[in-house]
């Protein structure tokens, strides 16, 4: 999606693009298989957008129909003790939820009145949210939303990568707590809507938008294109690929993978620092969509979904309930939950063969969501090194990026290595390489 978006936003400045896909399907890690009633998704679900975002693919054309999630999927769960207690949604929920104790309650409440600290720029997600919560608030509440978002262990990654808007309210409010309230207070008064905050998907499925935007390019989006390599001088770039193909062009957006860019000869002044980059720790993940009827089923699925901790010790990072988020999911009378595993928290499990990575899931439902006999479908996704994790050194990558950006006008880089995670910050990011670039030529 990163590449998509900065294709789509140079040709709106007015640039002639060529988008070179190595896959033969667009989007990245966004995978949905429909067979039999059923609509898996086996990588990204939604995306949570912005204006910006919103009038740059409707400029691409007529959306896919888009669907919000349900109301009651609002509600999310952690395990607790071996057993699925719902998050408090309220103050008065919190004061009487068992996932803390008192003492551990009060300490939470606590958080406004703690003063603003002065953190290490590379303070740990676990260290930063001891000192605003307390250490029941971090390994109950920040633990589980980790490992069930990056895969990673809180107490190496950095707190202003993996959760930058909680470390801004901080130091803008002076507390996590009063920056939310007043973010939440300044929306009300510029009259921003609501939909802009809630994640969406497409009715047919979120592959449906990368598709979208890549119909959208027409023969400018060109898939099964491994790009090998990327020259760029004071006068032009020129990209090649496997098949000996060459582009010249006037500049490029590098959008690979961290991982890839070790994989590709980038010829440019300073691209020796990109070693740091593409040699950064990544996750491993596993996705497997599973389908129950619903007397299988012993859980209600009132809601998103259920995370753990890693002080519960499961064998999975967490639990979508997919057919309660969106309605079509599943066939009538029956479920459709989507299973994360592996990360840093459990690297071994992306070696296991799909028998095994079954027997396991199988085994966690039962236990947690009282699922019981054969599933009715199922579809394994793995995705190496998928999830890259902003450790100890992260801030000196970055800077090595940006070094070569200011070396050659004619050379950006995007993706999730850079930009965060979450879709919308990689859709964001594509979009924000394409003004870069545009402003340099």
């Amino acid at each position: 999606m990163t590449g998509l978006m900065a294709g789509l936003r140079l040709r709106e400045l007015g640039a002639e693009v060529v988008v070179l896909e190595a896959d033969r399907v667009p989007g990245g890690m966004i995978r949905t298989v429909r067979h039999d009633g059923w609509l898996l998704e086996t990588g990204a679900s939604t995306v949570t957008d912005t204006p910006g975002l919103r009038a740059l693919l409707a400029a691409a054309g007529p959306l896919p129909a888009m669907v919000q999630p349900r109301p009651e999927s609002q509600r999310r769960f952690l395990v607790h003790h071996g057993r699925v207690v719902a998050v408090p949604a309220s103050s008065a929920e919190l004061v009487s939820t068992p996932l803390l104790s008192l003492a551990g309650r009060m300490r939470f409440l606590k958080e406004p009145f703690v003063p603003r600290g002065n953190p290490a720029p590379e303070e740990s997600v676990a260290a930063f949210a001891r000192r605003r919560f307390g250490e029941e608030g971090a390994a109950r509440f920040f633990d589980p939303l980790v490992s069930g978002t990056t895969g990673g262990d809180p107490e190496q990654l950095l707190a202003r990568y993996t959760f930058p808007v909680e470390v801004e309210y901080e130091r803008r409010a002076g507390s996590v707590l009063k920056g939310r309230m007043r973010a939440a207070r300044t929306a009300r008064r510029e009259g921003q809507p609501r939909s802009e905050l809630t994640p969406w998907s497409c009715g047919a499925g979120l592959e449906a938008l990368p598709r979208h935007v890549a119909a959208s390019l027409g023969s400018a989006f060109r898939a099964g294109i491994r790009v090998t390599r990327v020259t760029v001088t004071a006068a032009a770039a020129e990209v090649g690929d496997a098949s000996g193909g060459r582009y010249q062009v006037d500049g490029v957006v590098v959008a690979l993978p961290a991982p890839v860019l070790g994989q590709v000869t980038i010829e440019a002044p300073g691209s020796d620092a990109l070693a740091g980059v593409s040699s950064m720790p990544h996750a491993s993940l596993v996705v497997v969509a599973t389908g129950y009827r619903r007397d299988q089923v012993t859980h209600p699925l009132d809601g998103h979904g259920v995370l753990a901790a890693s002080s519960e010790r499961r064998r999975i990072l967490g639990v979508v309930f997919s057919s309660s988020q969106f309605p079509e999911r599943a066939p009538a009378g029956h479920v459709l939950l989507t299973v994360s595993l592996g990360g840093g928290r459990h690297p071994a499990v992306a070696s296991l063969d799909d028998t095994d990575v079954m027997r396991l899931v199988r085994e966690e439902l039962g236990e947690l969501l009282g699922a019981s006999g054969e599933p009715v479908t199922s579809e394994i996704r793995r995705w190496p090194a998928a999830l890259p994790l902003a450790v100890a050194g992260h801030a000196e990558r970055l800077a090595g990026a940006d070094g070569i950006e200011a070396a050659n006008n004619r050379l950006v880089f995007a993706g999730p290595w850079r930009d965060g995670l979450m879709l919308r910050d990689v859709m964001q990011g594509g979009v924000a390489a394409a003004d870069r670039l545009m402003q340099r030529l």
